[in-house]
């Protein structure tokens, strides 16, 4: 019998719904000097204004049908899910619209779809199906680890050689996040932590631009008018802010001073405007975000929503982190957005279905029936080896 339907978090959907709602009025505010002023937009200072709000709708669509569609009848879609992704990468290295040097979307009509984005909740939705169905292969190396840690290899080559380096890190790492908490050995994460340094390492080495990167991280005074622009473009901006900002669209950085000032450096647009205090009011909610996040997957007793829940806030709070630390010039540039905030359609529809899901797991704590997945009697062991250091140690003694 399927655990009793508590009510939804309605704190986490305020937050998303608040997220969203700065990153259309944000967008708007950063973009129409650059919009009002390009043939590409047709001169129009609303251009993106209006596209970020109809895909806006298009999230708000989707977070309900995430909501309303009980969350453990996604188990099924995990493998084809995954499949389709796979597959989808591929094709867009070949058939992908090519902008920048980069293919990472596919153009049909007036939109454009990056698989990138959608491997993100691909990879969530299968390493949660295969781990609570086959619960104790995690810990062994051959049976478990290795085949999961090849996946997870792939997707990040695959999305690296679009190339785009910043959203395999974010497919990777929540990946290797899920792992640990579903059990794997601490001395495998380390192998494949170590593997994954040195794959990040070659793949700077490969591409002269990532390198510059990270040079232009460790000394951007070294070409301010190149490579290193950007970056110190970012912290003018933070600068120029102070405590309170300039005022809400009063900022200078957007008149053609910051680069993509509407996309993976909004933020620096932001801190300009509203200052320290209005950034970490921002933060505040990604924050939030964080702690309902991992407290819902805490609560949850069936181990397949407990790992959706616990990888959907990896993945969204790893990315705000990522992004907040390029812009803040903590980390070199990857090109990562902000998610809820940056200008981008498949990225927020996305980001929505995530909050949709992680919504939905919050109304069955109790879960589904754990017999459906061959999982009866097992929840407590899985979440007493994820929450519980002390219970894990004890368990492996008695082993």
């Amino acid at each position: 019998m399927v655990s009793e339907r508590q009510s939804l978090d309605t704190s986490l959907l305020v937050a998303t719904a608040i997220l969203v709602a700065c990153g259309i009025l944000f967008i708007y505010d950063a973009s129409f000097v650059r919009a009002s002023q390009t043939h590409y937009t047709n001169f129009d200072p609303e251009f993106y204004l209006k596209r970020q709000f109809v895909w806006a709708c298009v999230g708000t669509v989707a977070l309900i049908t995430a909501i309303a569609v009980p969350y453990w009848k996604l188990d099924r879609l995990a493998v084809a899910g995954m499949a389709i992704t796979i597959g989808l990468l591929i094709l867009v290295l070949f058939a992908g619209h090519e902008s920048h040097g980069s293919r990472r979307w596919f153009i049909l009509g007036p939109l454009r779809i990056q698989p990138a984005e959608f491997a993100k909740i691909a990879v969530v939705l299968y390493l949660a199906q295969w781990m609570s169905v086959r619960k104790q292969k995690i810990r062994s190396l051959t049976e478990g680890f290795l085949p999961l840690a090849g996946l997870l290899g792939l997707l990040g080559v695959l999305v690296a050689i679009e190339p785009d380096l910043g959203t395999a890190l974010v497919i990777v790492c929540t990946g290797t996040v899920m792992l640990f908490v579903g059990g794997a050995r601490k001395r495998h994460l380390l192998m494949l932590g170590l593997v994954g340094v040195l794959a990040v390492v070659v793949l700077i080495w490969m591409e002269p631009y990532r390198w510059d990167r990270v040079l232009d991280w460790l000394n951007p005074e070294r070409d301010v008018q190149g490579s290193g622009y950007q970056v110190v473009q970012s912290l003018i901006a933070l600068g120029s802010g102070g405590l309170v900002g300039v005022g809400l669209g009063q900022g200078r950085q957007k008149y053609f001073y910051l680069p993509a000032e509407h996309t993976d450096y909004i933020l620096g647009t932001i801190g300009e405007e509203l200052g320290f205090l209005g950034t970490m009011g921002l933060l505040f909610l990604f924050l939030y975000v964080a702690v309902r996040g991992f407290t819902i997957a805490h609560r949850t007793k069936d181990p397949f929503g407990s790992l959706i829940a616990s990888g959907i806030t990896t993945m969204i709070t790893g990315q705000a982190l990522l992004n907040i630390g390029v812009v803040t010039k903590t980390l070199p540039a990857t090109g990562v957005p902000l998610p809820f905030i940056s200008y981008g359609g498949s990225s927020l529809v996305l980001t929505m279905i995530a909050m949709g899901l992680l919504a939905n797991i919050s109304q069955y704590p109790g879960g589904s029936p754990s017999a459906a997945r061959g999982n009866k009697g097992s929840n407590e062991d899985l979440l007493d080896r994820r929450w519980d250091r002390r219970a894990r140690l004890s368990s492996y003694r008695h082993r």
